[in-house]
């Protein structure tokens, strides 16, 4: 008797791997690799203090940034990115949108 994980004619569901066997990749092709957690966590804070006005997070779990924009009163949902440059260039967007205060430096 064959089991499932030999049976040649098994299918295994969508989102269903083998016991054991490491998770799909899900970054696009040409990324980067990620960050250890350590790390990301480090450039989170190095990022969050060179960008006056900015929280910025390392979500662990989801391996994921997120940034939230202290200066609107009425801010959009915070915005997230699994690189540093993506990340970068959103935070620039909503700058370009909705004008940062000026630091005093």
């Amino acid at each position: 008797m064959a089991t499932p994980a030999k049976d040649p004619g098994h299918v295994r569901r969508r989102g269903h791997r083998r016991r054991g066997a490491e998770p799909a990749r899900t970054d696009p092709p040409g990324a980067e690799p990620a960050a250890s957690p350590d790390s990301a966590t480090e450039l989170a804070r190095d990022l969050e203090s060179g960008h006056p006005g900015w929280v910025i997070l390392w979500r662990r779990w989801a391996r994921r940034y997120w940034a939230f924009p202290l200066w609107i009163a009425n801010a959009p949902e915070p915005i997230e990115a699994g690189h540093v440059q993506d990340l970068l260039a959103q935070m620039s967007d909503i700058e370009l949108q909705h004008s940062p205060p000026a630091t005093n430096g």
